[in-house]
């Protein structure tokens, strides 16, 4: 009986470990050396960088309060405690926390960074069900997290506004179901920026896309999710795993240097349509695949 109980606990362990098409090794790097703390870092505007190696989390601050994008891997919380405490803000003023998607590498920390300020927590759709439950619900399948609650369940196109500051949720699901593309417009020197925070390209490698059985409109919901991000038009767009992007602007950015050196209105463009090809490359290999006779009837 001790044993039966000891594999019901264990067993959601199990499942993920063995239906997750995520290397064990690549798991443990963003447990590892992508948590890693760096420097934080004004980005543009009321923007602020206080996340990890690579992966991102986002401070947005306003005269009434604090908004954080993602809270990464459950490693990265006293990294981005340390970081915010750096910039010169105080933990406590974040009251709201929001998240590009629901998968453990960048909402791992909600709990605890809910626990430490008594944020709210806004996501949308299928994500926030997430969320709540500790569970990811997307494609991947892979390690949860603690359940945290979710105050306020967003719709496509809802905006969350705080001390001037407004971003508007675009759900581009296919990565996860509930994937949010968020927008918003700040002001540096005299000038507005439009920025896209890009949290939602296509589901992982490995994941099934053609005839997906827990998602039997995946690639028709990822090809949608691509043609709204093509309307997108932003100044300067910020990733969630942003190592490579940052790599040799980050002191430049520190600098003050003009142009903005994360300005190119051409790359969030470049990106979407690199990722789309890319995807649609997977789509006709599927199918090549299973449009091929089997060995049985050769």
């Amino acid at each position: 009986m001790r044993n039966a109980v000891f594999f019901i606990i264990l067993s959601p362990v199990v499942l993920w470990a063995q239906t997750s098409p995520l290397p064990p090794e690549q798991r443990a790097t963003f447990h590892g050396r992508m948590s890693e703390a760096v420097e934080p870092f004004h980005i543009v505007g009321n923007i602020y960088y206080v996340g990890a190696r690579n992966i991102a989390s986002y401070l947005i601050t306003t005269p009434e309060g604090h908004v954080m994008i993602d809270t990464g891997t459950k490693e990265m919380h006293d990294v981005i405690r340390t970081n915010v405490a750096k910039l010169g803000f105080k933990l406590q003023d974040i009251k709201i926390l929001l998240s590009g998607h629901a998968h453990f590498d960048h909402v791992q920390g909600h709990a605890l960074m809910k626990k430490a300020t008594g944020a709210k927590v806004m996501a949308l759709g299928e994500d926030a069900a997430a969320l709540s439950a500790g569970m990811d619900k997307s494609p991947l399948g892979d390690e949860g997290w603690e359940p945290v609650k979710v105050d306020r369940v967003l719709k496509d196109r809802d905006t969350v506004t705080l001390g001037g500051t407004t971003l508007r949720a675009i759900w581009t699901p296919g990565h996860t179901p509930g994937c949010t593309t968020w927008t918003t417009t700040v002001q540096e020197k005299s000038r507005p920026y439009s920025i896209v925070f890009q949290a939602c390209g296509a589901p992982n490698a490995g994941v099934k896309l053609v005839g997906n059985s827990r998602f039997p409109t995946l690639v028709e919901d990822t090809l949608r999710s691509f043609r709204i991000q093509k309307t997108l038009k932003p100044d300067i767009y910020l990733p969630m795993h942003p190592e490579a992007y940052f790599a040799g602007k980050v002191e430049r950015i520190k600098a003050g240097e003009t142009p903005h050196p994360l300005l190119d209105p051409q790359a969030y463009a470049t990106l979407i349509a690199e990722t789309e090809t890319n995807f649609q490359k997977r789509v006709q290999e599927e199918r090549g695949k299973t449009s091929q006779p089997s060995a049985a009837k050769k």
